[in-house]
């Protein structure tokens, strides 16, 4: 039967842990008659048949074990036809159990075997090491060798073993002959001395250069004591061997960084180490001499300079020390170009004399300097000075470290200037912090006093000792936003009540302000805050003040507009109706500019009076500035109520005021709105009741008046185009149209006027004559005129490259461009922008602009004129220029009036003003177009008085830019149809 393969049961279940720690191990469970009772998968699989019952000699030596307590043995059988030795060991149980365990291990075959797998384990070792290894016998041959050296020594083609050193370097490049001779000799020593050999070799390579190996060598001795073998491990450490000598040198250099830093860092003023710096700088780097330089901008009428003062130098024994020539040169003459854009970014000059140009090598030569480092020193981005560095006595040059470390020595330097002018400034800063008057207080992240000033015990009666470590009010009470206005913004201000030290209470106006470091983390908070007790009083008082009327006592226009919103509330609940009277005083400026102003505050008192006495006391009264009153009646039953009310007014200021012996009399012209009909709140019903009285104003003054929707409608649409033409500029509804200008004597295209055009999105194209003049009175043509200008030009500028025969753009400018703005710059800005040919450029003025403030215009002119462009007066003839203001100004060209030339040539009277202008303007020297053309007999007209240019409907209408550029092609193809 098959026994189990798990020790579980009462008699075995010992050998069960161990079982389970060795899985892989063969073991039995025997009794002592050598009997299986379990046995492991591991023996099951190794013994196969055997398993279920051992043989009976293999039983009888376990037995025979057993009885005599053995726990090892030797026992051989034959498995599978083929013999095995087993080394077993035999575990007996501490109690009476009758199981005992029985480990079965396979025994090596032979000792050859075991020889042969070790000596390929130590092949494949020596093979994967990344020293060189070579194993040699007692008469120094050569045995093995792994890769590594093989390939270190180019031992390639041949065989090497059984070869002594001499005999396989005769078979190497001679480079190497010198190395294998070097190690026959340490061989026998290592031989002779029998003792460890270690030693840092060079070996030089045939493609040049070298290795540096570090060797180590071992001589062996048998049992017998004879010489058995001598193994050589050598390590490439060529690598280490540089960095070792790069770190020597670097050390170097880190010794004078640190003694310069130290230094500069320990000394109170930068100034008592200066001199050190320099000669430390020159001994550790080889230069010859340095010195420290301070430059300073000088400035004049002429040109702008930049001089320097020798501070600090040092030289070498026997080297002159030289530095006037210095500080004679300036950093922006021609020659040092280059040094200055180097130096004033904060990066160094280095340079050889060999290597320089002309100018600056004759700068160094002079003064014995073959090579030179010039260190920026920068305070805040700012270069303040330079340390001059020069070597004499040879043409050594600088390494990438060495200018690197000048420039750590620099920067050093700068940070202590730096710091003694900050210095300064925190001594400034802490007299600042003693001396105000505000109480200032340095908070800990966690919201612990630090730190006050003088002005904090002012305010607060608390000395300095008394509240380090507590926390202030304002971190206490935590106002709502404090710590999200500090994270998010960094500040925070406000309003907070604190208390004093003797118990008075204190309102204190707070701004915290969070400080923060490099990594943008809060390490304090500082605090500065104001008593402004008695500003709240004030400003109690004041808002007494701000709501009504200083001379009058009645509500200035805020309070009314609360009070007339209240009242329209009150209106709107009863569903009853109310009157606004706007009131305006008749003759009040005459008397007032006649009497004196005393005079006419008196009498706007005594207006006061009779308006408050006229009026029911739930009636309201204000005044809205200088002789302009506004009254709100409720409760009223309809218009007849408040027309009632307004002549009572009437009548009550028709009397005569007595003031100061005068007998003054007024009248008033009042305005009246309802409620509900006119308006559903104050702004608009006190806007139809202002319309009102403007309506009385303008029918004879002293009298009453209801508003009308008719009042108010161009009103409206006056102020409603004013809102979209502001707008019309940024939404893009303004556009630039064009109209061909004709030569009359080829019929060709010379130039065009520009035009401008508003496209409104619902009322389509309005007429420049519609806009431009609200444009003027509300001073938007300023914005609008230099956009027109600008696109002018730039179109221009692109149809003149492509076609030479454009030669002339006529743009329009408005008067108010001209007297309320710097027009010349304006177009001076533009050009060079665009990069345009002024010549082709014509701007035209209108003709009522010459006889507005004549010398501004004539200065504007000739700035213009200086620029280039030319100047055209348009539409001449329908305004009254006189010959004296044309003479004095700088015009090119007359443009006739389309007024002139739309009766041509049938009318006489026109036919008479057009050749006296054109007679005119010749005699002045001016060219003449003519404009409105819209018939060959009005052409031909022209053509007869000598007028050389023309435009109108005739040749071409306005049309944009793409269409124009088509007009040019046509131009040019001579293709241009006329319209007649």
């Amino acid at each position: 039967m098959s026994l189990p393969t798990v020790f579980d049961h009462h008699s075995t279940a010992w050998l069960q842990p161990l079982a389970v720690t060795m899985p892989d191990t063969p073991m039995l469970a025997i009794n002592r008659r050598a009997q299986c009772l379990a046995i492991s998968a591991a023996a099951k699989s190794l013994l196969g048949e055997l398993a279920d019952e051992l043989p009976k000699e293999i039983r009888q030596t376990l037995v025979e074990a057993i009885r005599e307590g053995k726990t090892e043995l030797s026992i051989s059988t034959h498995i599978h036809g083929a013999k095995r030795d087993f080394k077993c060991r035999l575990f007996y149980p501490q109690s009476d159990r009758r199981a005992i365990g029985l480990m079965l291990e396979e025994e090596e075959r032979t000792l050859v075997d075991q020889l042969l797998h070790m000596q390929s384990i130590v092949h494949s070792l020596i093979e994967m090491s990344p020293d060189l290894i070579c194993i040699k016998d007692n008469d120094n041959r050569w045995m093995m060798a792994n890769q590594h050296m093989l390939n270190t020594f180019q031992i390639d083609g041949f065989d090497y073993q059984f070869l002594n050193n001499l005999q396989i370097a005769d078979t190497l490049h001679p480079v190497f002959r010198n190395s294998f001779e070097h190690h026959e000799k340490s061989d026998q020593q290592v031989w002779k001395s029998r003792q460890a050999y270690h030693n840092e070799e060079l070996v030089h390579l045939p493609q040049g250069g070298y290795k540096t190996l570090e060797v180590n060598k071992v001589a062996y001795h048998d049992q017998k004591d004879q010489p058995s073998h001598l193994i050589t491990v050598a390590r490439d450490v060529s690598e280490q061997k540089f960095i070792q000598t790069q770190l020597l040198n670097r050390s170097a250099v880190l010794d004078t960084l640190i003694s310069c830093d130290w230094m500069l860092h320990s000394a109170e003023r930068w100034q008592s180490v200066a001199e050190n710096v320099l000669q430390q700088c020159c001994l550790s780097f080889r230069f010859s001499r340095a010195i420290l330089l301070q430059h300073e901008t000088i400035t004049s009428r002429k040109k702008t300079d930049i001089r320097s003062k020798a501070l600090f130098h040092w030289a070498m024994n026997g080297f002159h020390t030289t530095y006037e020539h210095w500080e004679k040169i300036s950093f922006l003459s021609p020659e040092l170009q280059r040094w200055y854009s180097l130096l004033s970014k904060g990066q160094p000059v280095m340079c050889d004399a060999l290597t320089l140009p002309a100018s600056e090598r004759a700068l160094l030569k002079s003064h014995d300097t073959v090579n030179l480092v010039i260190v920026p020193l920068m305070i805040d981005d700012e270069w303040w000075g330079s340390m001059v560095i020069e070597r004499c006595f040879d043409a050594e040059n600088t390494s990438s470290q060495e200018l690197g470390s000048l420039m750590a020595i620099g920067r050093t330097l700068s940070v202590a200037i730096d710091r003694e002018q900050t210095g300064k400034h925190l001594k400034l800063a802490k007299i600042a912090f003693d001396s105000t008057t505000e109480g200032i207080m340095i908070v800990n992240p966690a919201g612990e006093l630090i730190g006050i000033n003088q002005g904090y015990t002012l305010i607060t009666g608390f000395e300095e000792s008394e509240v380090l470590g507590t926390k202030p009010q304002i971190f206490r009470q935590r106002p709502r936003g404090l710590f999200g206005a500090l994270k998010r913004h960094g500040k925070w201000s406000g309003e907070i009540e604190n208390m004093r030290k003797n118990g008075d209470t204190y309102t204190e106006w707070m701004t915290i302000t969070a400080v923060r470091n490099h990594a943008n983390a809060i390490t304090n908070y500082v605090g500065v805050f104001a008593d402004i007790s008695e500003m709240k009083r004030s400003q109690t008082q004041l808002n007494s003040l701000v709501n009504h009327d200083p001379l009058t006592g009645l509500p200035n226009r805020r309070l009314i507009n609360h009070l007339f919103t209240h009242a329209i509330q009150r209106a709107n609940r009863n569903e009853q109706q109310a009157a606004v009277l706007f009131i305006d005083l008749d003759r009040f400026k005459n008397i007032n500019d006649s009497l004196g102003h005393y005079t006419g505050d008196q009498l706007l008192l005594g207006v006061t009076e009779r308006l408050r006495a006229t009026l029911r006391e739930s009636d309201i009264v204000g005044r809205l500035g200088g002789d302009e009153f506004i009254i709100l009646l409720e409760n009223l039953h309809g218009k007849a109520d408040a027309v009632q009310k307004a002549h009572d007014i009437l009548d009550a200021l028709r009397r005569e005021f007595m003031i100061d012996h005068h007998e003054i009399f007024v009248g008033a012209s009042i305005g009246i709105s309802m409620y509900p009909q006119d308006g559903n709140d104050v702004e608009s019903l006190i806007k139809a009741a202002d319309l009102a009285m403007y309506q009385v104003k303008n029918n004879g003054k002293n009298h009453v008046a209801f508003y009308d929707v008719a009042l108010s409608r161009d009103a409206v649409e006056h102020f409603q185009l004013e809102t979209e033409l502001r707008q019309a500029l940024t939404k893009n509804q303004l556009k630039m149209f064009y109209q061909a200008q004709i030569d009359l004597k080829t019929g060709m295209i010379i130039g065009a006027e520009a035009l401008i055009r508003w496209i409104h999105p619902v009322q389509g194209i309005i007429s420049p004559a519609k806009f431009i003049p609200l444009a003027e009175e509300t001073g938007l043509i300023l914005s609008i005129g230099e956009w027109a200008l600008a696109q002018a030009v730039r179109q221009a500028h692109a149809w003149h490259q492509k076609h030479p025969e454009f030669k002339k753009i006529a743009i329009n400018v408005s008067g108010v461009q001209i007297m309320k703005s710097k027009f010349a710059d304006t177009v001076y800005g533009i050009l060079m922008e665009s990069e345009c040919d002024p010549s082709i450029i014509e701007l035209e003025i209108t003709e009522s602009t010459l006889m507005q403030h004549t010398q501004h215009v004539v200065d504007t002119f000739n700035q213009l004129k200086l620029l280039g462009v030319s100047i055209a007066i348009d539409d001449f003839g329908t305004g009254y220029s006189s010959l004296s203001h044309l003479k004095r100004l700088p015009l090119d060209q007359i443009k006739i009036d389309r007024s002139f030339v739309k009766d041509l040539p049938d009318d006489k009277d026109d036919a008479a003003i057009t050749s006296a202008i054109y007679a005119m303007a010749t005699q002045l020297g001016f060219t003449v177009v003519a404009e409105g053309v819209e018939t060959e007999e009005q052409e031909k007209f022209l053509q007869r008085l000598g007028c050389q240019t023309a435009q109108g409907f005739l040749y071409a209408y306005p049309v944009n830019s793409d269409d124009f550029l088509q007009l040019l092609v046509l131009n040019n193809q001579r293709k241009i149809k006329r319209h007649a």
